[in-house]
């Protein structure tokens, strides 16, 4: 079927709570919802995720006003030609790939909804039916994180995912804590996103967090510092997950060839989508590196597309992956029968990528209603 239309409408979806991190608070976020409509009048939705950048709402003018017209009349099959269609857009920014990654998704929940398909099994097939999750503690006075801990244990986390990064004494005595509040068998990983300004304050930090059962660090050094995440894992016993640093499947194989990693953190939205997110698994797969799959935090648009990856995947991790985001907000503009229970995530049924757009819904969030 050929696409007839293309739209990127912004929205403005409120959390439950505010959302923190080492880098600030957030209240609520600018998304964008993409809307792919074949000729038949089918439609299909993809999600624009950009939870930690500004200009999200510019960029995806941007895309309406010069990507769209390169697509219109493309058919839905063509998901290889149109991800290089896409690819020749996304030259100036990396945050291009995510809004890339928002109209992949749309052609391919359109794809599937037209043959009555799940996406995963346009990827090949389901290889699991639940995905295993981390528990997030957010980053709080250090009772608060502790409150937390517990109710995701109680919920039935297994491993709990603790922001750090600010103050190092704070830190270490608020996973001392953690540590104490919950059973042994919980494990424990930490957070840092590029907080650590140097090597030694890592180590330091990753051999202390250690002695609390911490066994995973995710991005304790800046991005670009690969040579210093080599040293790390050569030089200290956690487990470095990389999240920051990966965004491509070049950026995979650049930590691969540095010895950087032993963990991808994978985003379908950093990725530019569904392919691009696959291209990065097999990086992982060729070389034996792990793979989990990260979160901005989607909504449910987005969350039902990292779904289907993980699914699909015969290479995710036994380690869990962060696919919760989307039940951190208030309001939303699309349902679906994906529950996270017992620490796991129940994939989404039905055709394309298992939702429900509510178009009144959407009207309501968008964000340049006059």
């Amino acid at each position: 079927m050929k696409i007839s239309s293309i739209e990127l409408i912004p929205v403005m979806l409120p959390y439950k709570a505010p959302v923190s991190d080492a880098w600030g608070l957030y209240d609520s976020v600018r998304y964008s919802i993409v809307r792919v409509t074949g000729e038949s009048g089918l439609k299909g939705y993809g999600e624009v995720s950009l939870a930690w950048f500004g200009g999200v709402h510019d960029l995806c003018r941007e895309a309406q006003r010069e990507w769209v017209p390169r697509l219109i009349g493309l058919d839905t099959s063509q998901i290889t030609y149109i991800n290089s269609v896409l690819d020749e857009c996304c030259t100036f920014s990396r945050r291009s790939l995510l809004v890339k990654a928002g109209i992949e998704m749309a052609v391919w929940d359109l794809l599937g909804r037209e043959r009555g398909l799940a996406v995963y099994d346009m990827l090949g097939g389901r290889v699991r039916n639940r995905i295993a999750l981390t528990g997030a503690v957010a980053m709080l006075p250090p009772e608060e994180m502790v409150a937390q801990a517990r109710e995701a244990v109680d919920a039935g986390y297994r491993e709990l995912k603790v922001k750090v990064g600010l103050e190092e004494k704070k830190d270490l005595d608020t996973v001392s804590r953690i540590r104490a509040a919950v059973p042994d068998d919980i494990r424990l990983r930490v957070d840092a996103n590029m907080a650590w300004k140097d090597r030694k304050t890592a180590r330091r930090m990753m051999d202390a967090l250690y002695g609390y059962g911490v066994e995973i660090v995710e991005q304790p050094l800046d991005y670009r510092d690969l040579e210093g995440m080599a040293w790390l894992r050569n030089n200290t016993p956690c487990r470095i997950l990389i999240d920051e640093g990966i965004w491509d499947w070049r950026d995979a194989a650049r930590h691969v060839l540095a010895g950087a990693a032993d963990l991808f953190h994978v985003y379908i939205c950093e990725a530019g989508g569904i392919q691009g997110a696959r291209r990065i698994f097999d990086v992982g797969g060729a070389f034996g590196t792990g793979c989990t799959i990260g979160s901005m935090p989607e909504a449910v648009v987005g969350a039902c597309a990292a779904a289907h990856v993980a699914a699909a995947m015969p290479n995710l991790s036994v380690y869990p992956s962060d696919i919760r985001g989307f039940t951190v907000f208030a309001e939303d503009v699309a349902t679906s029968a994906m529950k996270v229970r017992n620490g796991c995530l129940e994939l989404p049924e039905g055709p394309g990528l298992g939702f429900e757009m509510d178009e009144e819904k959407l009207e309501a969030l968008r964000a340049d209603r006059s």
